[in-house]
């Protein structure tokens, strides 16, 4: 009898050739010479080493001319297949950009692959506009550059404080691998091509793109890290060195997609490896028995067609987390989904983890749920933001569908506050244009002092964003940072926050209804407010209270200054008052002094003074200010009467809006 592995080749051809129709992949000739061997081998009595030897030596070159001709047959297939989804891939890029200025809300995106994937941030770039979508892009193909990447990028602004704690929360999740993974060793080892890689990867991406946006707004609504760990096998020939195992093995990819507000979503995908029969009519004994060659079959992606899907995976998880929530939108990635997932035995798992943001995962956001949590103790700082919601009823135009409402999204250390943040400290009972025009006044005030700043030589070293670790010496990195800072003041636009504080020194806290009634006040003023800017809540009815809650919360390297609070020239008065510090000029120098330290800056609106002895006369703080010494009257910066004078009565405006109200 012939040796058993001999004739576990033949039927295993035979059988493949039954299947796939061998007669039109192996030349007839070739097929006709094989079966009278192997009639010979298996009627023979007797083991005969040269027959075997020939039989073998057919089986080999039969088994690779049929995988051969039959990878020729379907290559016009392989190809359309390619086509559809590069063409796929191109079409989700352009409504990624597209759907910035017309549909759901913008994103900041910078994206971290491991594996597959590398295709959706080269198809984002192809378009025009993408800068508007993508600030970074990085394969971390290395296992090194994964974790280097991810080690210098696990703690952010908004979250660093508490990075301790997901982390703790990712170690204790199942990773999601299989057992099979390549990329691991030992028991105790990483998986790179696991969930726990994937959110890794988004969560350091989402560090990134809070760095490298400027804008309050968009660290807190619309950064975007995107993280995509796969490993990919595609269709192998079995003389390509690769193992048996591997080449049947399904390819995985995990897909995370992380924001401060909302967490972090993943998708865990597994590809079809082109398997069929076997499932149905043969256990597992039977396929390992015979062999590769009966279970891979022509159904399996190429390489480059999973390459494709998990690409196409990537941008529709951004475009999910670009459009706003409604009904028609998930049909949408339904549909989108069932055009990347096209293969029978793919299958898809989406699972979501909890934001770490305290106030967003309360049942409401209102800002009456802020102003709640700052009266029972549960939270120092609030912030409340403007938020773009959708109205599913409203016309067909997708802009005309958003509704514009203040939400409380994120308290105490989750606010990712940055230095040289402008704050307007008031009751804003009820907010009114010429809060508005006091903001955009102090924007230009500290643009000028921005600009005088880098022309100093003796600051401008300093003013440069050229991190620590980096050599100056060099005159090619310096005049690169010159360059960044340069444009970046050109395009500054300084954070604006309107802060009340909900509790007082001698009156019960504010009513968090009629704080929510404030707030809300705020949405008829958005086209003429600056354009980052938001409300923060706080417990801190006093100057020196507000800085030092201020200055625990901005973190980063401050220049000049830290904090910039814009104040009339009535608060002006009392912060230089020593009536307000018991009397004692020394206590009030050494508050100031302690401002000062913290990076306190103070910008002053005049106001016109009524019932002088010669008439009105516009008080801009000169003359009181000249009660100080030097050097803390620079810390005070005057507006002039020309650069800002408004003159409206808040009690006029209570009554006007109660008598809407009434009506």
């Amino acid at each position: 009898m012939p040796p058993p592995l001999l004739v576990k080749i033949g039927f295993s051809l035979v059988f493949v050739g039954q299947m796939h129709n061998t007669s039109a992949l192996i030349s007839r000739s070739s097929w006709a010479r094989f079966k009278r061997v192997h009639s010979t081998l298996v009627n023979s009595k007797t083991n005969d080493r040269r027959t075997s030897l020939q039989f073998h030596s057919l089986s080999q070159k039969l088994s690779t001319s049929y995988l051969s001709n039959m990878s020729c047959r379907s290559n016009n297939e392989q190809n359309a297949n390619q086509d559809d989804g590069t063409r796929l891939t191109e079409q989700l890029a352009v409504e990624l950009v597209s759907g910035q200025a017309t549909k759901g809300r913008p994103i900041r995106a910078c994206i971290a692959v491991a594996g597959g994937g590398s295709n959706a941030a080269s198809a984002i770039a192809s378009i025009p506009g993408a800068s508007s979508v993508l600030v970074e892009a990085i394969v971390a193909y290395d296992r090194r550059s994964f974790a280097e990447f991810v080690s210098q990028n696990v703690d952010m602004e908004g979250a660093g404080r508490g990075a301790d704690r997901w982390l703790s929360e990712l170690e204790s999740m199942e990773d999601g691998s299989s057992g099979d993974d390549s990329s691991s060793h030992g028991n105790g080892s990483f998986h790179f091509c696991s969930a726990q890689a994937a959110i890794l990867l988004s969560r350091s991406a989402l560090h990134r793109s809070l760095k490298l946006s400027p804008s309050f707004q968009d660290k807190c609504l619309n950064c975007v890290g995107v993280g995509s760990a796969s490993s990919l096998v595609g269709l192998t020939p079995p003389d390509s060195g690769v193992s048996e195992r591997r080449r049947i093995r399904k390819s995985r990819a995990y897909v995370a997609i992380s924001t401060l507000r909302d967490g972090t979503r993943v998708w865990e995908v597994e590809l079809s490896n082109g398997t069929g029969a076997p499932d149905q009519t043969l256990n597992r004994e039977e396929v390992g028995q015979l062999g590769t060659a009966q279970v891979l079959t022509q159904n399996r992606r190429t390489r480059s067609q999973e390459e494709s899907v998990v690409s196409n995976l990537i941008l529709m998880a951004m475009l999910k987390c670009h459009d706003l929530s409604n009904q028609q939108a998930e049909t949408n990635y339904r549909y989108i989904l069932s055009q990347i997932l096209t293969r029978q035995g793919d299958s898809i798992n989406e699972k979501w983890l909890e934001s770490n943001c305290r106030v967003s995962r309360t049942h409401t956001q209102s800002p009456a749920e802020g102003a709640r949590r700052i009266i029972n103790g549960e939270s120092n700082v609030v912030a409340v933001l403007p938020v773009e919601d959708y109205d599913s009823l409203a016309p067909e135009d997708p802009r005309q569908r958003r509704q514009l409402k203040m939400k409380s999204l994120f308290d105490d250390e989750q606010i990712p506050l940055t230095p040289d943040v402008l704050i307007i400290p008031g009751s804003f009972n009820p907010p009114h244009i010429g809060h508005a025009q006091l903001a955009s006044a102090a924007m230009l005030a500290l643009r000028r002092m921005r600009q005088v700043e880098t022309q100093d030589d003796s600051l401008r070293h300093s003013l440069h964003s050229m991190p620590s670790s980096v050599s100056s010496s060099s005159s090619v990195l310096s005049n690169i940072w010159s360059t960044v800072e340069s444009h970046s003041n050109e395009q500054y636009e300084p954070t604006v926050l309107f802060e009340i504080s909900v509790t007082n020194v001698d009156k019960p806290p504010i009513d968090p209804n009629e704080v929510c009634r404030r707030l809300n006040l705020f949405c008829r003023l958005h086209s003429d407010l600056p354009k980052d800017w938001g409300v923060v809540l706080t417990n801190a009815p006093l100057f020196s209270q507000k800085a030092t809650l201020l200055d625990n919360l901005i973190g980063g390297h401050f220049r000049s200054r830290k904090m910039t609070f814009v104040i009339g020239t009535d608060t002006m008065v009392r912060i230089i008052n020593a009536k307000y510090y018991g009397n004692s000029e020394e206590n009030m120098m050494a508050a100031l002094g302690e401002m000062k330290d913290k990076g306190v800056h103070f910008i002053v609106g005049g106001r016109l003074e009524q019932g002088a002895q010669n008439g009105q006369r516009f008080v801009s703080g000169k003359e009181e200010i000249k009660s100080l010494p030097l050097k803390m009257q620079k810390m005070f910066t005057l507006l002039e009467e020309k650069d800002f004078r408004v003159d409206i009565s808040s009690t006029e405006l209570r009554k006007r809006l109660e008598a809407e109200s009434i009506q």
